[in-house]
């Protein structure tokens, strides 16, 4: 696959915000970011600064969609790997929890724990 010079950066960040919500944030390397957008380590550095600017940006992406999968993945990983260590990741997810924390949000997140561990579907 070639290089691209030039990118939509929201079409890159629903990649690798999918790929962050397949392989948690810990588990997805700037590799990883490589080979799935085609983008040069450079042009995603110049443009995110950071690993962690990357899942701060489509955190703040996928909160302002309509992308229920994306954005409670994202969310997910984001309270289980990323609150705990970046004040700026846990200050979004306060941010997004106290506005919308009477929808039942708590029994949403409960859910969605669930689904991404793999503990509720058909097979449960």
């Amino acid at each position: 696959m070639g290089k691209r010079k030039t990118f939509n950066t929201d079409e890159i960040l629903l990649q690798i915000g999918y790929l962050f919500i397949e392989k948690g944030y810990n588990g997805t390397s700037i590799g990883d970011i490589v080979d799935k957008t085609g983008l040069l380590r450079g042009s995603l550095y110049s443009t995110f600064g950071s690993k962690q600017g990357m899942f701060i940006s489509v955190l703040r992406l996928s909160l302002r969609r309509d992308n229920e999968q994306l954005k409670w993945g994202l969310l997910i990983v984001a309270m289980l790997e990323v609150t705990p260590r970046s004040q700026k990741v846990y200050n979004i997810v306060q941010t997004w929890y106290l506005e919308h924390q009477n929808e039942n949000v708590a029994e949403k997140i409960g859910s969605e724990l669930l689904k991404h561990s793999g503990l509720e579907g058909p097979n449960i």
